[in-house]
């Protein structure tokens, strides 16, 4: 039997699931004793953290515990290490994670998260690329050249917001110009895209006897995720399993 799919409309295999509502998510999976964490985000698109007050949320019912960037002073990146997984002394966009609240219930992690209070210092902001590439922009990492670099070939400039150059030349610009019936200059603005997934982003994480990490992510980058947590907690890559679900 012949399978044509070209110019004919093939169906998904996920098709039913998803429509019939039998799909399961990652949320889904209700694993005994799973605790739930909540992040708490910076309000300041770029600032000085001066103070964080946990004192009031971890009073909160249900609250086990708050982690804040202090608790883990890592950096992480797929190209600089130039990311800290909680904003530690500076928050660099609005919307950072600065802590995470560990809670019995999501809802009690989610309220908790309010109950978090953060003084902010706030510095100059930076809103667009080509004005983040002028001279004397605010920086918004101080010494970008300094982090580790995870590929050969990144080229971050000191003393700029700029995090690599890359310059390409191919062919004879200047004779295509002069070639040219019409020449066309303008700027455009393109909006923020999204993949709108049927699932919000979520994970699990199960630490096994022996050290062995079973992490369930709403992602497609199941392999990204295994070196990040590798590097970030020092595990051996082969004891962490990373299973991806219905996205």
């Amino acid at each position: 039997m012949d399978y044509i799919s070209v110019g004919e409309s093939v169906p998904r295999k996920d098709a039913w699931e998803k429509a019939s509502g039998a799909a399961r998510y990652n949320s889904d999976r209700i694993q005994p004793g799973l605790l739930h964490g909540a992040l708490v985000t910076s309000t300041c698109a770029h600032g000085l953290i001066k103070s964080i007050d946990l004192g009031a949320a971890l009073t909160m019912p249900g609250v086990i515990n708050i982690i804040t960037g202090a608790d883990f002073p890592v950096l992480s990146g797929p190209v600089l290490e130039d990311h800290p997984p909680l904003a530690s002394g500076k928050v660099r966009y609005y919307g950072e994670p600065v802590a995470v609240v560990i809670a019995a219930t999501e809802a009690q992690a989610v309220a908790a998260v309010g109950a978090v209070n953060i003084e902010y210092e706030a510095l100059p902001i930076v809103t667009s690329p080509l004005d983040s590439f002028k001279p004397g922009a605010p920086l918004i990492h101080e010494r970008v050249d300094l982090y580790k670099r995870m590929v050969s070939d990144v080229y971050p400039e000191k003393d700029t917001n700029i995090a690599d150059h890359i310059k390409i030349r191919k062919g004879d610009l200047p004779k295509g110009w002069a070639a040219s019936h019409t020449i066309i200059e303008a700027e455009y603005d393109l909006p923020q895209a999204d993949h709108i997934a049927m699932e919000t982003r979520n994970v699990q994480a199960e630490i096994l006897p022996g050290d062995e990490v079973v992490i369930h992510s709403s992602s497609q980058t199941p392999f990204s995720i295994r070196k990040e947590i590798s590097s970030c907690f020092g595990i051996d890559l082969g004891k962490i399993t990373v299973h991806v679900p219905l996205v």
